[in-house]
């Protein structure tokens, strides 16, 4: 009779939980996502340290879970173990250029990246000095025992260009890719199959402003597209903003304020269509809730505690992709990693003392 009962409970479990174990993660409702994977105890978590004076700028993340970084210090393109347990991989040195600013992927294992000359001591961009390449590594593998070297190519230079920041797909089927122009305050459509260039967005909640902080990096910054409207943040302006745009990206109506957040750099979208954005002035993760904020992590800064738990400078944000039912302590597709600076103004006053990390942060706390 007891024998009964537990087949009949263990069946009874079965029947409840696989077909939710079926479901994507995104359809998954909050409550049961969380007791799935309960959230982990970290608030912030620095998964790799940089050395001092290294500003990473943005990162995108591998199928695998690797996490792809560029750099405002030096023109590398490198990768970071998202578990923090192997060395940075170098992934490729672009020539010509001095910083690595904005990465995106088209396809499995094939980014593109943008390059470019930009001074940290002086903030300022040397204008159509700005370059984008594609870096396919696809044999970039560590089971493979004679792995191919990575695949860079040159796509476009963009002459006109005062300092490309940002880059996101427009049509993955024509492999075309929006880019911003923080210093210009414009949007560019790039046809990568061609390399033909076309200014396709203008608007004032695009533009920058003066600033002591040099000539480029306060206008549109991070970009995104989500149902036929282009999602952009301003620095200089301290919005998040949205266009509605057409096929080929023009506009189909003037830009609107969707929140207004202090020092807002970079953003993503969860899982559940939410808008999670990172203040460089701030040091915060925030979720955009309505025409507000919350903040998720970070905060005020204690220059006496360590880097651990805090974020100097953050400047982009991408979520994890590995998804394990049953191997759960490897799923991190509810992590946020983001990538930091290791502070602004230590590169204004010249008094240069940390470096950058890739950080991680469960922000399901928060949902």
């Amino acid at each position: 009779m007891q024998l009964s009962t537990l087949l009949s409970s263990i069946l009874l479990f079965v029947s409840l939980v696989i077909p939710v174990l079926s479901m994507s993660p995104a359809t998954i409702p909050k409550g049961i996502l969380n007791w799935i994977y309960p959230p982990l105890s970290f608030d912030v978590k620095v998964v790799h340290q940089f050395p001092a004076g290294t500003w990473i700028e943005n990162l995108a993340v591998r199928k695998n879970g690797k996490i792809l970084v560029t750099a405002l210090s030096s023109p590398q393109l490198r990768q970071v173990d998202n578990r923090g347990r192997k060395p940075v991989k170098l992934i490729h040195a672009f020539n010509n250029a001095t910083s690595c600013t904005g990465i995106t992927q088209m396809e499995k294992d094939v980014f593109y990246v943008i390059t470019g000359n930009f001074s940290l001591s002086t903030f300022r961009a040397v204008p159509g000095s700005w370059s984008v390449y594609k870096v396919d590594i696809h044999h970039h593998h560590p089971q493979i025992i004679r792995p191919r070297p990575t695949r860079v190519s040159l796509v476009a230079n963009f002459p006109d260009s005062i300092m490309l920041n940002g880059i996101t797909v427009l049509s993955r089927h024509k492999q075309w890719l929006l880019v911003s122009d923080s210093g210009a305050g414009v949007v560019y459509r790039l046809e990568t199959q061609t390399g033909m260039i076309d200014k396709v967005l203008d608007d004032p909640l695009m533009k920058p402003g003066s600033s002591a902080f040099g000539n480029a990096t306060n206008g549109i910054n991070g970009i995104r597209t989500k149902r036929g409207e282009l999602f952009f943040t301003n620095h200089h302006q301290n919005i998040l903003a949205r266009i509605p745009i057409d096929h080929r990206g023009t506009s189909k109506s003037d830009a609107k304020v969707v929140a207004r957040i202090d020092g807002v750099d970079d953003f993503v979208f969860d899982r559940f269509a939410d808008a999670i954005a990172v203040q460089n002035g701030a040091d915060r993760l925030v979720r955009v809730d309505g025409d507000t904020t919350v903040t998720l992590a970070g905060g005020p800064l204690d220059e006496t505690l360590p880097t651990q738990g805090q974020l100097y400078g953050p400047t982009a944000v991408r979520f994890g992709k590995v998804k394990s039912i049953f191997r759960i302590s490897r799923a991190d597709w509810m992590l946020a990693y983001i990538t930091t600076n290791g502070g602004s103004a230590q590169y204004l006053d010249g008094n240069i003392t940390r470096g950058g990390t890739v950080s991680a942060v469960d922000v399901r706390g928060n949902w």
